[in-house]
């Protein structure tokens, strides 16, 4: 396992409640949707390579943000990491992403004819 989180498994030593992190400072937007409950479903999860449901909220642990600058508070350590932990990542992204759901595709338009200017102040090629 690249991240050779042997620590996973001798976390469940503790009980949820004991592992689970105070974010009642924190100003996240993993803080903001993870609750008790969900930690408690999440916490003996991992992908293949070893990424746990701790690595994903690690950096909003340790970085509670500022109540004017809403951080997202998590990490994606590897493609599984959106599958294993859905639960707390998908309401993140929507919160963050203006209620963007697992639903929705990201419209790809590749047609320069289709490109529209946000104000006729910009000038591209020559004056």
């Amino acid at each position: 396992m690249p991240f050779g989180n042997t620590h996973n498994q001798l976390k469940m030593n503790f009980t949820a409640e004991q592992e689970y992190p105070d974010l009642s400072q924190h100003s996240n937007h993993m803080a903001k949707v993870l609750t008790l409950e969900m930690y408690a479903n999440l916490r003996d999860k991992q992908t293949s390579s070893g990424f746990t449901v701790d690595d994903v909220i690690q950096t909003g642990v340790d970085n509670p943000g500022h109540p004017f600058i809403m951080t997202v508070g998590c990490v994606a350590g590897d493609e599984e990491t959106y599958e294993v932990f859905k639960d707390l990542l998908d309401p993140i992204i929507e919160d963050r992403h203006g209620g963007y759901k697992p639903t929705d595709k990201h419209k790809t338009d590749l047609n320069p004819d289709n490109l529209q200017l946000c104000c006729g102040f910009h000038s591209f090629g020559s004056p």
